[in-house]
Order: C-alpha cells, then structure tokens, then sequence
C-alpha cells in the first residue's frame, strides 16, 4: 500500500510538470495518507504493539512517534522512485493529526453451504497524515520558521496542519528544522538542517544574533534589542535596514473537514488570520501569500462558499484571493490569498486530478513580486486516500 500511495504522489507530480520550473519553490501539502508504522521500531514488534503506540499518544511522547512516519523513514528506493528526492518536510513537533480509527480485520469462513464473517480482531490506525512538503527553487533560500497542527479545532476527526515559510534570493538552500526527504530514508539518521550563517560585528554581540531564530526575523529581528545595542547582520534573509531585502512570507494551511462544516472561531484558531506566531512574546507577523487547502468540504446551503468565508476572514488585513483560486471536484478546495501590496502575475492552474488513490489533486502557480524581487510559487493541494482494510493486510 506505502508503495502504491508513492505512485498516486508521482502521478501528481508528473501530471503537473509543466507548472514547476526549477526556478519555482514549490509546496505540496493536504491529506497525504502518510501513517504510524510500527515496523520502524524493533521495540514495537509485537502483539501489543499498537497499544504501546495509543500509550505513546496519550502520554504525548512525539519523538518515538515522530520516529514512526510512514513518509521520511520509508525505504529510500521507495523516496527517489516517487520523485520526492528533491523535497523537504518540516519536522515534526506534534501529534498525530489523523484520529485513532479501531479498524475491524474481518474473514470470511465457512460453514457448511453458508459463509459468514468473523471479527478476527481490532487494530487502531493513525498516523500524520495531514502534510506540507516544499521544494526550493534554483534561484531562492528557503527558511521553514514555523510548523504546527492545532488541537482546538474539534468540527472534524482531523487537526489542521500550517507551516510558515520565508523566501529570499539564493542558490536553492533550504534552513530551519526541516528533514531532507533525499536522505530521511536510510538507516541513519537524516543530517541536520545548514545552519544559519552568524552575525557580523564585534564578537561581543554574537549572542544576539544566535537568539534571533527563523521566526524572530519575520518582521525587525532586532526589535527587542534596545537601539543603542543594534548590530548589523550578514545574513541575507534576515531584516536588514532596507525593506527592499525582506524576504517573501508564505503560509501554508492544510485541513480535512471529516464533512464538518468550519466555524467561525475554528477560522481564527487555524487561520490566525494568516498571521505566524512568533516566540519570545513579540508581536505576530503576517504572511505576505496565504495557500490553503481543504479536503472532504460539505457541500450545503450553508457551506458551498467556503472560498468567500475564508476571503471575509482574511480581508480584514488587506489581503484579497489572487486571479488562480480554484475550486475544485471532490470537495475539495485550494485557494491562495495575498496581501494588496504583493503583484502578481502569470496566474495558472492545472487541471483536476482524480482517480485510484488520488481523491482530488490542483496545482496554483503563479509569480509574486515584493520589495523589488520576483518569486515564482506552485501550489500542490492533494487529497490521497487509501483503504484500511487494505493496509492491515500489509
């Protein structure tokens, strides 16, 4: 089944090549079926191996879970044939955002001239299913600053999922705390993200620039440093004094709605009105381009606009839904909104995708222009199911 789910991702990606330029950074995120797999851990190889699994969520043990994901600790084989050798992943830091299901294993037995089922017995089955993947372009950095599910949207049996992003010129560097798909496969474990470069200036105020995280430097990096004890930092993607430097900021938001309609509180909780959190107390920032992507949408008097509640929701920080918003088969939704004084240019989208495991796939391009600087972004929204049944016979 893993493998079959790899070749539903590969028809995506090949279906939609022509949108991604190797100058473009490319996001692919929604519900990507990716699950718990026990067979990682040779601790868990046992009868009780999905109870230990239900223990290890309940006391919120995300490292050992995190350790189990079907996506980055499949066979690396598996990684370079579904053409994800070029993506990354955020890092885990959060449970499981798919439900415990108790899935029934049935067999057919007969007796005499009739047959009947028999529950054999029950497994559960959860997993991370809800997912954002980003390829860098040939021509631009990438910092993932920050990536969180949350737990407070209780409308549908899954947690939405969001990650921050900013972009910048460069070479096709990726940073943050972030797994390279190209590498999370082998028996090792995957190396850490480059690191940052340091700050330039004395070396007494080198402290500084190592508190000043991917997600301080949305906004003035320095704003909690007082003005007389300011230093200048070498690193590109940080704010320096000029505005024509700042980087391109791209939220990603993914949520499966179980057929839940949303609510308006539900909006802010995941929403946040595209705004990304920022530690330390200061102030959130804004993203400059918002992507979301909805699976298993109610269709109803009621919900058939989902498009304009999310629109109303965001609007209220000047932003309006660029020319590509898409609003697709399968109940499925991909919309990309962008602030007013972001330009954008050469909106495109692909064609729906549907069929075997794919539910529902649409690709967004499109080119963003800020500060002076040009971007070119596609956006993957993808909606990938697979039969229980089918993977307990794994």
């Amino acid at each position: 089944m893993l493998e079959r789910l790899n070749d539903a991702l590969r028809k995506i990606l090949d279906a939609f090549q022509s949108l991604l330029s190797s100058e473009a950074v490319v996001f692919t995120f929604g519900d990507l079926d990716y699950r718990i797999h026990t067979t990682y851990d040779d601790a868990l190889k046992d009868a009780d191996a999905w109870a230990t699994v239900v223990r290890l969520t309940t006391e919120r043990s995300v490292p050992r879970l995190a350790a189990l994901d079907e996506l980055t600790r499949q066979p690396q084989v598996n990684i370079d044939a579904c053409g994800l050798a070029a993506f990354w992943t955020p890092a885990l830091n959060f449970l499981p955002t798919s439900p415990v299901r108790y899935i029934e294993q049935v067999k057919l037995h007969r007796f005499g001239p009739t047959l009947f089922k028999k529950i054999e017995y029950k497994i559960p089955v959860l997993g991370y299913t809800d997912r954002v993947l980003f390829r860098p372009g040939s021509n631009t950095d990438v910092t993932c600053v920050a990536h969180e599910s949350v737990p407070a949207v209780t409308s549908s049996d899954h947690k939405p999922v969001s990650a921050a992003f900013e972009i910048s010129v460069g070479f096709g560097n990726v940073h943050g705390d972030i797994v390279d798909l190209a590498t999370s496969g082998s028996d090792e474990p995957p190396p850490a993200a480059p690191a940052r470069p340091g700050a330039a200036g004395p070396i007494q105020h080198a402290h500084i620039a190592q508190e000043i995280d991917a997600r301080q430097r949305w906004g003035d990096p320095q704003a909690h440093i007082p003005e007389g004890e300011r230093v200048q930092l070498s690193d590109r993607s940080s704010e320096a004094s000029s505005s024509r430097d700042r980087p391109l900021r791209v939220l990603a938001v993914t949520l499966n709605c179980g057929d839940a309609p949303l609510k308006a509180v539900e909006l802010r909780a995941f929403l946040r009105h595209g705004r990304v959190a920022r530690r330390g107390g200061t102030r959130d920032v804004l993203a400059d381009v918002v992507a979301v992507t909805l699976q298993e949408v109610k269709i109803s008097s009621l919900f058939a606009r989902v498009d304009r509640l999310i629109e109303a929701h965001l609007s209220q920080h000047e932003r309006v839904p660029n020319a590509c918003i898409a609003h697709l088969q399968a109940r499925m939704f991909l919309l990309v909104f962008r602030r007013r004084d972001v330009a954008v240019s050469d909106a495109t989208h692909g064609r729906v995708i549907t069929g075997g495991l794919v539910k529902g796939a649409c690709c967004a391009a499109l080119t963003c222009a800020i500060a002076d600087r040009s971007y070119r972004l596609a956006f993957i929204g993808c909606h990938l199911v697979t039969g229980m049944l089918e993977r307990l016979n794994d």
